[in-house]
């Protein structure tokens, strides 16, 4: 890894990431993949209730994650830019890893995490 990155990139990826830290946020990004979703398809794939998937795009949205485009009263979110991409494709890659045993981290162990 390089030492040239700039402290401005590194708050701005840190706030990025701690959008991100949250297991349905990453499901919803994944589910993005494909492209655009109007909030009630996205709610149905999340299980998740109207309200909290709301709270979740429009957190998304307002930290420049997701971009939405009105058609009527529907509104459809897709992902932003190719930086949130690249970050599900990394986080895809790591999983692969550690499935076939190529990388072994305790980071993912439950019991290492409780002490």
């Amino acid at each position: 890894m390089s030492d040239n990155l700039s402290i401005q990139f590194l708050k701005s990826a840190s706030t990025v990431l701690k959008v991100l830290g949250h297991p349905a946020r990453l499901k919803l990004i994944e589910f993005l993949e494909t492209g655009e979703k109007s909030v009630g398809e996205i709610q149905r794939h999340l299980d998740l209730s109207q309200p909290v998937t709301s709270q979740h795009l429009r957190h998304m949205y307002s930290r420049g994650i997701l971009k939405f485009r009105r058609d009527g009263t529907t509104y459809y979110y897709s992902i932003a830019n190719e930086f949130i991409h690249k970050i599900l494709n990394c986080i895809s890659e790591c999983q692969v890893k550690i499935e076939t045993g190529e990388w072994e981290l305790d980071l993912f162990d439950s019991a290492t995490m409780e002490g």
